[in-house]
């Protein structure tokens, strides 16, 4: 008598009679293939990042589900039956003959789904590209370069922890293959860990900042030096899982010879990368020589960066003059050094470097040209012309809040509100990612007169408090809260706002009374409260008559809102009297001759004015189209 199967033989044998088995195999395989395409589709339909997440549970839920099912039913030609048990007996079965087994159709659905499964299992196992998981959507490799540790023993290498990072990002940024993040969104991240150094950088903090940049692949090195030997490390690095690619040493005798080693350097990761075929391009005499030669003037050019976006002008402005005196070829000082004048008021200065650089645009890279003609065009020709080059820079610096910022600023100064949101909007993301705020309050106050103008008031409010989060009682904030406080009926919060802005003002030596009032005058008048507008307006001229910046206050109040147009003229032709070549006093002519009906002089006036102006004016460019219009009407 045969010895009677174990509890786990008779129920593998039940399993199998009841075809668990092959359902869990064909669950599995079809689980496997409905995750991958999930994956492969999901980022060309725009899917959330979730929907994986989301299929994997329910397939998890539905796997128990379906063993049960088959545990408990059969499907048969009659359709679904319960499968019966085991009949016990003790007599043998009668022999049949042996035949060939007909393929059932399940069958044919396994076969099918093996052979897909191979076909996706395949080539993550026999993976010839590397560095396919740290490819963009269009095929390049994005990479940051973090700041360099000097582990030399002499400060006077501290200067090039950031003077190497740019360097390596300045020359790799020239290669289509690789997406590279920009000095400035690289320093913005690294501002946002408290009381982090260079030092501290570690690579998984490394590899934390690098994903905050939407990197998956980061370079992070350091300096050493052994008597008269300069060495400098690098590693590239996989910020997901801290995997190194590659390390790289280059040496040097001098630190005048880092300039080489950077090159060195970033044509060896290039290579790496497999984007040889732009070896040549990538050591052409113009990239060479985008940057400067002199160590030197590259350290005074480092100070004055850092100077310009932590916001200290004067001292951006001894460092840059500096690195020029230096280097008089050395075109990104120009570029930065032109920014800090228009920022302090010294609108001039800044043309005439601009103009200065634009001298030398050949010298510069693709990035470096196009933000040098984006400056041209923001001194001398129309923010279309400034957008086009902006979207151009964003294409090669996605991640750069500073021009995200301009480019709304663009679309406001041409009135496109809607647009214009939709970008101040995208900076906020990015360092809301970042999780850093904008050292802006420019930013802050464009981007809620955008909001006022599209009367989303909750909207430009919580944009103002933001904004004097970073600027705690920042005057020209408090101005556009007031605006809008009147603007919606809110009297008490208004002159709670108005009275906190002269007390804020009158602590400033630069700030008299008359244009305190002045300032409240523009207050009322940009809320519609004209009366109360005008009184403030005549207060603060009768406090200091000879002004002509007050007289062209009440002047344009009385002539833009047809209060009183003659005496507008008036007290206008006064003011240029003392300032003839004053863009705005012009404009408030311009426009008030165009209401007396005096068009030839309208359009002299207001075409001088558009020549007298450092920037872009879309209302004066208005104002030019409304008065040749109406000469042209007239000499129908």
């Amino acid at each position: 008598m045969p010895n009677k199967p174990s509890k786990l033989i008779q129920f593998l044998q039940e399993l199998k009679r009841r075809k668990v088995i092959k359902v869990i195999a064909m669950y599995a395989a079809t689980a496997f293939i409905i995750l991958e395409v999930v994956d492969i589709v999901a980022p060309s339909l725009g899917l959330p990042g979730w929907t994986l997440n989301l299929i994997i549970v329910l397939l998890s839920i539905g796997f128990p589900m379906a063993v049960i099912f088959s545990w408990i039913f059969d499907i048969t030609p009659e359709g679904l039956k319960k499968t019966g048990p085991v009949q016990a007996t003790k007599e043998e079965k009668p022999t049949v003959p042996l035949s060939k087994r007909k393929l059932k159709p399940s069958d044919a659905i396994i076969t099918v789904l093996i052979v897909i499964v191979l076909i996706l299992v395949y080539p993550k196992i026999f993976q010839k590209d590397k560095f396919k998981g740290i490819r963009e959507p269009d095929g390049r490799i994005s990479l940051s370069v973090m700041p360099f540790d000097n582990l030399s023993g002499d400060t006077v290498y501290n200067i090039w922890q950031g003077g190497l990072q740019n360097l390596l990002i300045t020359t790799l940024s020239n290669s289509e293959e690789l997406l590279v993040r920009q000095h400035q969104a690289v320093h913005h991240v690294i501002q946002g860990e408290r009381n982090i150094s260079y030092a501290a950088i570690t690579p998984s903090m490394a590899g934390e900042l690098a994903l905050k940049l939407n990197t998956r692949t980061f370079v992070m090195g350091n300096i050493l030096k052994a008597g008269d030997k300069i060495r400098v490390n690098a590693q590239l690095i996989n910020a997901e899982t801290e995997e190194i690619y590659k390390t790289y040493q280059v040496d040097g005798n001098t630190e005048d010879d880092i300039f080489a080693m950077a090159d060195s350097l970033s044509v060896m990761i290039k290579n790496f990368l497999e984007i040889k075929k732009l070896v040549e391009q990538y050591d052409s005499p113009v990239i060479q020589t985008a940057l400067t030669h002199s160590s030197e003037a590259f350290q005074y050019y480092i100070h004055g960066y850092h100077a310009l976006w932590d916001w200290n002008l004067q001292e951006a402005v001894e460092w840059l003059s500096k690195a020029i005196e230096t280097d008089s070829n050395f075109i990104n000082a120009y570029i930065n050094l032109s920014w800090t004048h228009l920022f302090i008021g010294n609108d001039n200065l800044a043309r005439n470097w601009c103009k200065m650089a634009m001298e030398k645009k050949h010298e510069l890279p693709l990035l470096g040209k196009l933000m040098l003609d984006h400056l041209h065009a923001f001194y001398f020709e129309t923010p279309n012309e400034q957008i086009k080059y902006i979207n151009q820079i964003l294409e090669i610096d996605e991640f750069n809040t500073d021009y995200w910022h301009l480019l709304g600023r663009a679309y406001r100064n041409l009135d496109q509100h809607e647009n214009a949101v939709i970008y101040f909007e995208k900076a906020l993301e990015i360092h809301n990612k970042w999780g850093t705020h904008y050292h802006n309050s420019l930013f802050y106050m464009a981007m809620g007169d955008s909001y006022h103008q599209l009367n989303d008031h909750k909207r430009e409010n919580e944009v103002y408090e933001l904004g004097l989060k970073i600027f705690p009682d920042h005057p020209a904030i408090t101005y556009y809260q007031a605006i809008c406080a009147l603007s919606q009926g809110e009297q008490k919060k208004a002159e709670y706002l108005i009275s906190k802005y002269k007390s804020i003002r009158k602590n400033s030596s630069l700030w008299t009374e008359s244009r305190i009032l002045a300032v409240i005058g523009y207050i009322y008048s940009d809320a519609d409260l004209f009366d109360e507008a005008e009184t403030h307006y005549r207060r603060a001229l009768s406090l200091d008559p000879g002004n002509p910046d007050r007289m062209n206050d009440l002047a344009w109040f009385l002539i833009d809102n047809d209060i009183d147009v003659n005496e507008g003229v008036e007290i206008i032709e006064k003011a240029l009297e003392r300032m003839p070549e004053d863009p705005y006093c012009l404009d408030t002519l311009g426009w008030g001759l165009y209401k007396q009906g005096r068009y030839e002089e309208a359009l002299q006036a207001l075409h001088d004015s558009w020549n007298f102006r450092t920037v872009y004016s879309h209302e004066v460019y208005q104002h030019i189209q409304e008065v040749e219009k109406a000469i042209a009407n007239q000499n129908n």
